[in-house]
């Protein structure tokens, strides 16, 4: 019996094997929109802070937070819109932080390029990102004075699943070399360059629901005596991600910003002192480009159509 179970296997293998061949991926001209939204996909963020990972290729991700809180002083967003070009690199438009001079967490646009390491997967190997970005000003005014907020940075950052492919726990930490600038018409300009470490964690409570925790230094920019300033904050955030289908999210989550004497100059409140705090709501659209225009034109399919 066990000598005709081996013969059946042996001789069933090919035509399983040819039968996985042929099984349709999200890009195969006759899969279909549920195949294509299937995923699995992968997010480029936690809240703010960037992971070892991109998209993939054929792939976009559209993501945004913001503040429910409209109190004076009181207000931040995130953003995130990313192309994937091939499995190891994207195209990115991203709000990197910073503390703006009215004293807000204030998005700073930023587009760039990241570029995840072509390591071998291996248990308790990280993965690694790189990725440069180059600042776009972001006007803010100020007791009636103008002040163009940049911030370009290079980034490092390295994830690591903890407990192997099964863990339900993945550690984050980054390093952020930015040059930040703060210009005020006819006063000249601060430049400065920081060295801003950050650290996060993302724990799977269930297939569906992540919690994720980050803290990290980031550019702080001020006004003094109409004259600009840069310095160094720090945000920290806390909160959940809830899968509603593979291609969408839905983020909550609650930040603080702080500051004190000891990194941002005398005008700080102190080295304890928790100066700000928000709550944002928000999500991410995850978008299978390729297998749409496979689906609708023929074109970026993994096969022909007549095969």
């Amino acid at each position: 019996m066990t000598l005709r179970l081996a013969i059946l296997c042996v001789a069933l293998a090919p035509a399983a094997a040819r039968a996985d061949e042929r099984a349709p991926s999200a890009r195969d001209p006759g899969a279909s929109l549920s195949q294509a939204f299937a995923g699995p996909f992968v997010s480029p963020r936690l809240f703010a802070m960037p992971v070892a990972d991109v998209v993939g290729a054929y792939r976009a991700s559209v993501s945004y937070d913001g503040s429910l809180l409209r109190q004076p002083g009181v207000l931040s967003s995130a953003g995130v819109v990313a192309i994937g070009v091939g499995d190891l690199a994207q195209l990115e438009y991203r709000h990197t932080s910073a503390i703006g001079a009215g004293r807000i967490v204030a998005p700073v646009p930023a587009v760039g390029v990241q570029v995840k390491l072509p390591l071998p997967e291996r248990r308790y190997l990280p993965a690694l990102g790189v990725a440069f970005r180059l600042g776009l000003p972001r006007r803010e005014r100020v007791d009636g004075v103008a002040i163009d907020e940049t911030v370009t940075d290079l980034y490092a950052v390295a994830g690591i699943a903890l407990g192997g492919r099964r863990a339900r726990v993945t550690a984050h930490a980054g390093l952020r070399v930015s040059t930040a600038v703060a210009a005020i018409d006819g006063a000249g300009d601060a430049r400065r360059l920081l060295w801003l470490p950050a650290v996060g964690i993302a724990v799977a409570a269930n297939d569906r629901t992540d919690w994720i925790a980050e803290f990290g230094a980031v550019p702080s920019f001020r006004v003094d005596n109409g004259a600009a300033a840069v310095g160094v904050g720090a945000t920290a955030r806390a909160g959940i991600r809830w899968r509603i289908v593979p291609a969408a999210t839905i983020d909550a989550s609650l930040g603080y910003r702080i500051e004190s004497a000891a990194v941002d100059g005398p005008a700080a409140r102190g080295a304890r002192a928790v100066v700000d705090w928000d709550i944002r709501v928000g999500g991410e659209l995850h978008v299978p480009w390729g297998a749409l225009v496979c689906r609708a034109a023929g074109l970026f399919c993994s096969r022909r159509r007549d095969e």
